[in-house]
């Protein structure tokens, strides 16, 4: 009896991540990886993340009961219209971009039968990341994480189940969340933040003795600017995807701005003080796991293994079919 086949289609942080915790958690399947970069395929099936490269995207997903779209937002739309003539009903296909309601419009064009589920893996706060793509990845990257997943209205409870089981099999934690609510909650955290970089870095290196004050930018800067988006299409794409929740923080950020040259000006010590301290006891608050509405604690991933690889097992079988015709 063949494997049950997983495609993972872009072999970065994430996706080699997912990979290497599939293969840790040694199921009986197959792992398929595909990206643009041959480069970077190489490397993940050096470092075990997949079983097997396919540089054609359509053969990567051939077979496949499950398709995992690691891929930045820009990317997902081409994606899944250059795979839509070769999927056959049955076929479940999940996302990770931090985007969810523009990728489910997408998903709307796919063909009768086949089912997504869409998915953003949000990192633990307390994880650290030792550099950026497939060489970072790590099979424990994902252990505690919330991850979302905001399935499309046409989406089966078996489809469903699946990816819960899938979720849990990575160590995360299934957090089902409506697209629109979604996005804009992430705007806030993820999204502003990056065009805030963006801002930042543009002030800083657009301003006149950009070259002096550059030798004397170290780590802080280094910091500062880490989120500031490096691909201009990403970046494009993000923001104006976002683009009315984000004029909103803007607008909220600029008030905030205001109101701290109000207190430099004023040289208020109480004030700046108290707004200092509060962030930082909302932080402290945040990093500590108090914010968390669940409250319970989670149960160990041996604990789970045996329920969520049927769960994620169950959930795939009758579902790799030939998508060659």
């Amino acid at each position: 009896m063949a494997k049950s086949r997983v495609a993972i289609i872009g072999l970065g942080l994430i996706g080699g991540s997912i990979g290497l915790a599939l293969k840790k958690a040694k199921l009986e399947i197959e792992i398929v990886g595909h990206d643009k970069d041959p480069g970077v395929a190489g490397r993940a099936l050096k470092r075990g993340a997949v079983d097997k490269t396919e540089w054609n995207l359509p053969n990567a997903c051939n077979g496949a009961g499950l398709i995992v779209l690691a891929l930045p937002l820009n990317a997902i739309r081409d994606t899944l219209s250059a795979l839509t003539p070769a999927l056959q009903p049955g076929v479940i296909v999940t996302d990770t971009a931090t985007s969810k309601v523009p990728v489910l419009e997408w998903a709307n064009d796919l063909p009768r039968g086949v089912e997504f589920v869409g998915g953003n893996p949000i990192i633990d706060a307390q994880r650290v990341i030792a550099g950026r793509g497939i060489d970072a990845a790590d099979a424990e990257l994902l252990q505690g994480a919330t991850y979302c997943l905001a399935p499309a209205v046409n989406a089966s409870s078996q489809a469903i189940d699946t990816l819960t089981g899938f979720v849990n099999l990575l160590g995360a934690k299934p957090y089902f969340i409506e697209a629109a609510e979604h996005d804009g909650l992430m705007t806030g955290v993820q999204h502003f933040p990056a065009l805030l970089a963006t801002a930042y870095a543009a002030t800083i290196v657009q301003s006149q003795g950009w070259r002096e004050r550059g030798k004397l930018a170290g780590a802080i800067f280094r910091a500062a600017t880490d989120i500031a988006p490096e691909d201009k299409q990403t970046a494009r794409e993000q923001f104006f995807s976002h683009r009315e929740d984000l004029t909103r923080w803007i607008d909220l950020s600029i008030a905030q701005l205001r109101d701290l040259r109000d207190m430099l000006m004023r040289q208020d010590a109480a004030a700046l003080e108290a707004l200092v301290q509060t962030i930082a006891d909302e932080r402290a608050k945040w990093l500590s796991g108090k914010l968390d509405d669940a409250g319970m604690p989670r149960p160990e991933m041996e604990s789970m293994q045996d329920q969520t690889a049927r769960m994620f097992f169950g959930g795939l079988a009758g579902r790799q079919k030939k998508t060659k015709p």
